[in-house]
């Protein structure tokens, strides 16, 4: 890895770290006071659950800021914590309000540093289509997670996240690929089964699946 890599990688990495730090605190000022303050919350009914939402999305944006440093990692790899920095940094916009403003400008850039090659980082997430469309399944979960009621808020938001997690976790486990999937994707499609979309998002992600383990096994040999 040049220098010039190592060094936007390490920005990313400090970026990344400050601008989850700063969302695990917006998260805890939400679930605290939130109702209190709702000009800069924006004004949510379920604090608590958009609260926890938010810190546990900025937990995994500090993981990613941390894992994208590594110098061995592949551009698909680097796609994949590129999007655990940029997706919290635009989901959590939709659920502490202006508190998010200053952890959304660092994690999305911390994102943009995390990656070395456009041209190639497109070319292996057209390769690996299952991965992306299984990730925004995962982050379709948590915008709908965001506007529901506290427990599905909190079944949703953590779905979304294994959902994520079963596209770009480097395993080629398909006993956690598929656990994760069923995790994800079963009790909130359950719970929410007077509507539409979560029992959508359950079936295209167990079709999904079936592409994904298949790439992992491909990987493996």
């Amino acid at each position: 890895m040049s220098t010039r890599s190592s060094g936007r990688h390490g920005l990313a990495r400090r970026l990344g770290t400050v601008g989850a730090v700063l969302g695990v605190a917006a998260g805890l000022i939400q679930v605290t006071v939130g109702s209190r303050i709702p000009a800069w919350t924006g004004a949510k009914d379920a604090t608590t659950g958009l609260g926890l939402l938010t810190v546990a999305l900025s937990v995994l944006a500090g993981l990613a800021a941390v894992r994208q440093s590594r110098p061995e990692l592949s551009p698909l790899a680097r796609a994949g914590w590129a999007v655990g920095l940029i997706g919290p940094g635009l989901l959590c916009l939709s659920t502490v309000g202006r508190l998010w403003y200053l952890p959304a400008v660092l994690l999305v850039a911390a994102g943009w540093l995390a990656i070395d090659s456009w041209q190639e980082t497109a070319a292996a997430l057209v390769e690996n289509w299952h991965r992306v469309l299984l990730s925004v399944l995962g982050g379709l979960q948590l915008l709908m997670a965001a506007g529901a009621s506290p427990a599905l808020m909190v079944i949703g938001g953590l779905g979304g996240v294994a959902l994520i997690a079963a596209a770009w976790l480097p395993t080629t486990s398909r006993a956690l690929v598929g656990g994760l999937v069923v995790v994800g994707t079963v009790p909130f499609a359950v719970l929410g089964a007077t509507a539409v979309v979560p029992v959508l998002v359950a079936v295209m992600a167990g079709w999904l699946t079936v592409f994904a383990v298949r790439g992992r096994s491909a990987d493996a040999h």
